[in-house]
């Protein structure tokens, strides 16, 4: 009995010690928090909408964190998963009425200076955290009019400590789901 207390002792330890090293929480499933981003939203009236927690919601309501971009011609050369965390910018140069497949003329500007331009996919929507309202708002970007898109970050981010999640909000300091100050990362 006093051997199985000292081994349940050592045990109890070894996961206390080894708890209080770990960076952040682990979730069942290797689960990981997805990234945050703050993005600016102008409309072809001049209105603008800043949404936090934001991200791409396709038509199916997948929650992305990066969007679908054609190069080339408006049928697309090339078609590839755009990472959200490498943009700052897309303007919308097109109308939509005359892309019926989801795809607008756009130009795009990336964290590491390059613009270029192309089609983006229009068919979902921005989801997030509306600044004006405090409540989760959707924009739809084939039908609201959108002109412009700007994340707001420079491609660098910070991490919660505690948890794990990733910001690329550069107005917050804290972590909003356990209010851990949040520290900078090298991108």
């Amino acid at each position: 009995m006093k051997l199985m207390k000292a081994v349940l002792s050592v045990l109890f330890l070894i996961l206390t010690i080894s708890l209080s090293a770990q960076e952040q929480i682990s979730f069942p499933g290797d689960l990981e928090y997805d990234p945050f981003y703050a993005m600016r939203i102008t409309d072809s009236d001049g209105n603008r909408y800043i949404l936090h927690n934001a991200s791409y919601i396709s038509p199916e309501g997948e929650v992305k964190y990066f969007v679908w971009f054609r190069r080339g011609t408006d049928k697309g050369l090339a078609e590839y998963p755009l990472d959200l965390y490498k943009v700052l910018k897309f303007e919308l140069t097109g109308n939509y009425e005359v892309y019926p497949d989801g795809y607008t003329p756009c130009r795009v500007e990336l964290s590491s200076g390059s613009v270029f331009d192309g089609y983006l996919d229009t068919t979902g929507y921005l989801g997030g955290i509306d600044e004006d309202f405090g409540v989760y708002g959707k924009i739809y970007l084939q039908y609201n009019g959108v002109k412009s898109i700007e994340l707001i970050h420079d491609g660098s981010y910070s991490r919660c400590p505690f948890c794990g999640a990733l910001f690329y909000d550069q107005n917050l300091t804290e972590c909003p789901f356990d209010n851990t100050v949040l520290t900078a990362q090298n991108p």
